[in-house]
């Protein structure tokens, strides 16, 4: 370990500071294992059970509530009296915490750094697990409880807490951090949806209206269809948008043909390192069938919270909008089945909106109507389109009549 990370000063002026003023030992989120010293971190908790006792410290209440005997009675004494005597560099004893807190990560991130070189060098650890721990290790932090304690709200701390604007996506339809889970029939047009949200958003236009809206990031995952006809589709709607605005300049795509498995670890950075780098604000993603591999034994319900799990850890750390795109169960003809998604009842729970396109029996490729279905209860009123139908040349693929009329 390198001098730099043995902050003797910083840790040395926190504990003068929390020995002549205990009130420190609450508001500075330090523990004993932060210091690097640990008879250091030995003294700072017993300064910090003593403050909560009430029991005003000494170095002989020190002593003797340590109990300590031999070499180490004897190296608290004289720490104890280094502390107190310590005068004037015990001075701004928040900035030193801050220093110690500092070291104790870089200390941890050596240690994480060299468990990750081992594992990577060692060819009998399978390279996804080596991958999981270094995902694991390095994003961890020291420190963890003491922010999370202080993160909890009492319930008149909570209810009366100031709340920003709303940050829409799509103005009054979906606002940042909200799930949509988008489900409909093969051939229903939920693709088409899926990539007209994902360009007219990106260009400034709102995806049902064409009314002008401000512009977002938009990172597209596609993991089924081919390239040719995704560059095809993408074209066309581009070119609207260029007549009615703009061109689709901050839409980011990655096709995954061969799917990607957010319970491999390895697939989970690469979705995580895409998000780094643009930041988006509406991530469109899917099929979900698309987004695991399941083995022989494999549960749907634990798949789906594989899925549901590693797409909600990315929209908390990156704050965007999601949208995924799902399939429903297969049917006998004739029959009406619906356009609640197939697999796990999770989806049923996880989204804050659950979409359907209910293509009506006599649309066809080039003159479509479709029922947007909410196959669960919305968990907050919106005025979403109930009715798409397919536009002619130069409109969207699929319009919302009425809210085209409104805004007219």
């Amino acid at each position: 370990m390198t001098e730099t990370l043995n902050p003797v000063d910083a840790e040395m002026s926190v504990l003068y500071g929390a020995f002549y003023d205990p009130r420190w030992t609450n508001t500075l989120p330090l523990k004993a294992d932060d210091f690097y010293d640990p008879l250091r971190g030995e003294l700072w908790a017993t300064l910090r059970t003593l403050h909560a006792e009430n029991i005003t410290p000494d170095p002989a209440v020190v002593i003797e509530r340590l109990k300590l005997t031999g070499n180490k009675a004897e190296r608290m004494s004289n720490l104890l009296v280094d502390v107190v005597t310590l005068g004037g560099v015990g001075s701004n004893t928040e900035a030193h915490a801050k220093t110690v807190t500092d070291r104790a990560l870089r200390r941890q991130l050596n240690s994480a750094v060299a468990g990750a070189q081992q594992r990577i060098n060692d060819l009998a650890i399978p390279v996804d697990a080596a991958v999981a721990y270094v995902e694991r290790e390095l994003v961890a932090s020291r420190g963890g409880e003491d922010r999370e304690a202080g993160k909890l709200m009492t319930f008149d701390e909570f209810i009366n807490q100031p709340l920003p604007p709303i940050e829409w996506v799509i103005p009054q339809l979906l606002a940042t951090d909200e799930r949509i889970v988008l489900t409909g029939t093969e051939g229903a047009g939920k693709t088409t949806l899926m990539r007209t949200i994902g360009v007219m958003v990106a260009a400034g236009l709102d995806p049902f209206t064409l009314r002008t809206i401000p512009a977002k990031r938009v990172l597209y995952i596609d993991c089924e269809n081919p390239t040719r006809i995704m560059i095809n589709r993408f074209t066309d709607l581009g070119r609207i948008a260029g007549l009615r605005h703009g061109n689709p300049t901050g839409l980011f795509i990655r096709r995954f043909p061969e799917g990607i498995d957010l319970g491999n670890a390895t697939d989970r950075m690469k979705l995580r390192y895409m998000c780094q780098a643009i930041r988006p604000e509406l991530l469109l993603i899917g099929p979900a069938y698309k987004l695991y591999l399941g083995g022989a034994g494999a549960r749907e319900e634990d798949l789906a919270r594989i899925v549901a799990s590693a797409l909600d850890g990315l929209r908390e750390e990156f704050k965007f909008a999601l949208i995924l795109e799902h399939h429903i169960p297969k049917g006998t003809t004739g029959q009406d089945r619906g356009t609640a998604p197939i697999g796990s009842s999770l989806w049923m729970r996880w989204p804050e909106f659950g979409l359907g396109l209910k293509l009506d029996k006599d649309s066809d490729f080039h003159n479509r109507r479709a029922q947007l279905v909410h196959w669960r209860g919305p968990r907050d009123e919106r005025p979403w389109p109930q009715e798409l139908v397919s536009g002619g040349p130069n409109e969207l693929p699929w319009i919302d009549q009425q809210r085209m009329r409104r805004s007219a």
